[in-house]
Order: C-alpha cells, then structure tokens, then sequence
C-alpha cells in the first residue's frame, strides 16, 4: 500500500489488465505472489511494486505490516505492507500488468466510503464497501484492504475513521 507524501498523502492504486488471469480490470494495489527468491514476504511486496510500477525498492520506507487477510473468491493469502514515498516517484506501469495508476488523496478516500449491499460468487453473497474516484470504484479485497488501513491511522489517532454511508453517491466523485 504505497502512500506517498505530497502536499497531501495520497495512496497510489493500480487499474489491472483484462489480460491477467484473475481480477481482470480491478483497481488493486501493487503485489503478488512471494517467489523462492524473495527471503521475506516485504522484500516480495517491493519487488512487485518494482515490477508492477518501476518503483524502485530504494524510494519506498516500509512503515508496517497490517494484519494478514484471505481473499474472499481467490483464496490468496496476503500480507499488506504500507510503505511511505517521501517525493513523487517516477513510475515506469508495466504494460502487461497494470493498465493505469491512480494516485488518490487519503482526504478523498476518508470523506467517500459507502456500504454496498455485496458481491455474489458461487452462490454467496459478500459484504462489502466501495469508495468512488473519478468514475473508478474501489471495492472487494482492495476495500478490505483500505478499510484495514484506515482503522489502523484511526486508532493512532492520526485520521477519523470512515464512516460508510448507505445513500446513493455519484459516479462523478
């Protein structure tokens, strides 16, 4: 979860290709699988963000690890890490993997979350929350994934949490 300071924080998220084999078309944040070579699941979080957005291990301080979750569909196992980037880094997107990058304020994401009733897979339904930037949804895993993040800054007391809203919000936010 690569957070990088500008005048104001702002997450960077990647739009993933339709040619990937799962999560064609999701907005993720960069990762993947850990491989032999990687001696921990950190060193396999930058390298991916590496592959993933040419952005160089060097740039990124890992700040933490958040608490590790299980996919909902796919069943992965994922260790989030939320690294800071203290200036605007060059990005190099993979054009295999990642589609487009979108770079979101945290002020942004903390004023526009809102309830979905859920997603349907394999005849179960699962809850889930979205956020909306500028006509791209964030939802499923990667929401899970935000709502982790933010709780975690709420509890040190350096953001509100999100309240999520069930009213209806605009494609245009």
């Amino acid at each position: 979860m690569p957070v990088v300071a500008e005048p104001e924080p702002t997450l960077l998220f990647t739009v993933r290709t339709q040619t990937l084999p799962s999560h064609k078309g999701q907005i993720s944040f960069p990762g993947g699988s850990v491989d032999p070579s990687d001696p921990t699941t950190e060193a396999a979080a930058l390298r991916e963000a590496e592959e993933e957005l040419g952005l160089a291990p060097s740039a990124v301080r890992i700040l933490g690890e958040l608490d590790t979750v299980l996919t909902y569909v796919s069943g992965f196992i994922v260790s989030p890490f939320v690294g800071w980037i203290d200036k605007r880094p060059s990005l190099a997107p993979n054009p295999t993997e990642v589609a487009q990058v979108l770079q979101v304020p945290l002020a942004h994401l903390t004023d526009h979350i809102r309830a979905e009733p859920g997603f349907s897979h394999g005849g179960r339904t699962y809850p889930t929350e979205a956020w909306i930037w500028r006509g791209s949804v964030i939802w499923g895993f990667t929401a899970r994934l935000l709502r982790l993040f933010f709780d975690v800054l709420a509890e040190a007391g350096l953001v509100d949490a999100p309240a999520t809203s069930s009213e209806p919000w605009p494609l245009s936010s």
